[in-house]
């Protein structure tokens, strides 16, 4: 049997385990709910009482290896230009702090000057907006259908009536036993080729009430198009009775913002950041794409590198920006806000549009390095308490933060012109139909008036006969 064993590696854990016991600890740390919440502060600005999902991973390991710890309070996590380092990054460097516990992002910029341990979580970043407004009733009036339909039902209309008008001049014209001079006042009639707009109304009307009734004076090809025009309008209109209640009892939402591609063209919310957090060192940084230009944007207007967050409701509702931070925050913010007000105000935008990894950080080449602190991280991860800790702190999703598109979609979904394109089919058979009723009914016509004009003068001749017998 072969063991496999790294004995160098186990003896330097074994060390770096030594050197945490019996320690006491400088932690630097940032307030960032639900990483690092800090409850009460001393007058002289030390922290006093704290909790959050990372303290609950500091306090473990202090139990577990018998060192104390105090919590040393910067206003950033610090990045660092021209070889000048800020906030916590510039503490740890100069030895202020042993390391840093709190939502510290691994970046490229930052392995430089410190190392990370092994990450113990990954979070998306996303958008703080406005809640989602809610589409007008007008406009889910016409939501049932799409656009298409819309316009193939107008067109449909349009042209039905017309052909209906035509027919209602020819039969006029035509099928009439009287001649044109005798038409008193059906002379105008005859000239106006039917009234188009009557049509239109007549429509309307089977299409809302199908079951409309057609006068006995009409045409044959008048009855087949109006047919035609019936069996399409039920399954129209059948269709948009079906659809129409669900746009109206579930409303549908539509994000003030749905991305930061959308922010950049957006001309009336504009974005900001905490000041030398990861995101924004990530942006200032960026040569290309979204976040080089969103690193410009705050370049040319240093108010949008906000020192803190503090009222960060006022800061997304009433001076409309657009706050970009660790999606667990976000969710915080909007939890908190609907606890205090019991309405939506906030809302995460569902698209994240980066994502880092958090983990402690500590200095270069130090004995408290990958070994020992990732060995742990890395049990704490496989022993499930990580993921326990987690239930902890992270807020459940509430009727606020949930997403817009978890709303049942199979009740709204729009009837597109594939659905509803039979309908319309009907109504082209219908309207071919109706050509070729009226050229029979025509053919039709014409014979039997030419049966009529024989048979009259028929009767003219033997008329013409018996008178000249009589006279003779």
């Amino acid at each position: 049997m072969i063991e496999l064993g790294f004995p160098g590696s186990l003896a330097i854990m074994d060390f770096e385990k030594s050197l945490m016991l019996g320690k006491h600890f400088l932690i630097g740390t940032v307030e960032l709910p639900p990483y690092i919440e800090i409850r009460k502060r001393h007058q002289n600005g030390t922290v006093i009482e704290i909790d959050g999902f990372v303290h609950q991973i500091i306090r473990f390991l202090s139990k577990k290896f018998s060192f104390t710890f105090e919590y040393i309070e910067s206003a950033s996590d610090g990045s660092c230009n021209n070889n000048t380092c800020n906030g916590l990054i510039g503490m740890l460097i100069r030895g202020e702090i042993d390391f840093i516990a709190t939502g510290l992002a691994m970046t490229l910029s930052r392995s430089h000057v410190i190392d990370f341990t092994f990450p113990f979580e990954s979070d998306p970043i996303n958008l703080l907006v406005p809640y989602p407004r809610k589409n007008s009733t007008l406009g889910s009036i016409l939501d049932p259908f799409q656009y298409k339909v819309w316009i193939m039902i107008v067109v449909s209309l349009i042209v039905c009536a017309y052909v209906l008008s035509w027919f209602g001049y020819f039969q006029t014209r035509w099928f009439s036993g009287d001649t044109i001079n005798s038409f008193d006042g059906k002379r105008e009639h005859v000239r106006r080729r039917g009234k188009i707009a009557d049509h239109i109304m007549f429509l309307l009307s089977v299409l809302v009430n199908p079951g409309y009734h057609v006068s006995p004076g009409c045409g044959e090809a008048f009855r087949v198009l109006v047919a035609g025009w019936c069996l399409s309008a039920i399954v129209i209109s059948n269709s948009y009775n079906q659809s129409i209640k669900s746009f109206l009892m579930l409303p549908t939402y539509k994000p003030v913002i749905g991305s930061l591609d959308e922010l950049t063209e957006n001309s009336e919310y504009s974005f900001v950041v905490k000041k030398y957090s990861s995101i924004w060192a990530n942006m200032i940084e960026a040569e290309t794409g979204p976040f080089a230009k969103m690193g410009n944007i705050l370049r040319n207007n240093p108010e949008n590198s906000l020192e803190t967050l503090d009222d960060i409701k006022d800061l997304v509702i009433n001076k409309k920006r657009v706050l970009g931070q660790f999606s667990s925050s976000n969710l915080v913010t909007v939890e908190e806000d609907l606890k205090t007000t019991g309405e939506c105000h906030l809302y995460g935008t569902e698209k994240p549009f980066d994502e880092h990894r958090i983990s402690f950080g500590i200095p270069k080449n130090s004995h408290i390095k990958n070994h020992f602190l990732s060995h742990e991280i890395m049990w704490l991860k496989q022993s499930g308490l990580l993921e326990h800790w987690k239930k902890s702190y992270w807020p459940r999703k509430n009727r606020c933060s949930a997403p817009i598109s978890t709303q049942p979609s199979s009740k709204n979904e729009k009837l597109t012109f594939n659905y509803l394109s039979g309908a319309f089919l009907l109504l082209a058979v219908g309207l071919g139909t109706s050509f070729v009723a009226f050229v029979a009914e025509l053919f039709t016509h014409q014979c039997c008036r030419r049966a009529k004009r024989s048979n009259n003068s028929s009767k003219s001749t033997t008329s013409a006969f018996s008178a000249l017998e009589i006279t003779e």
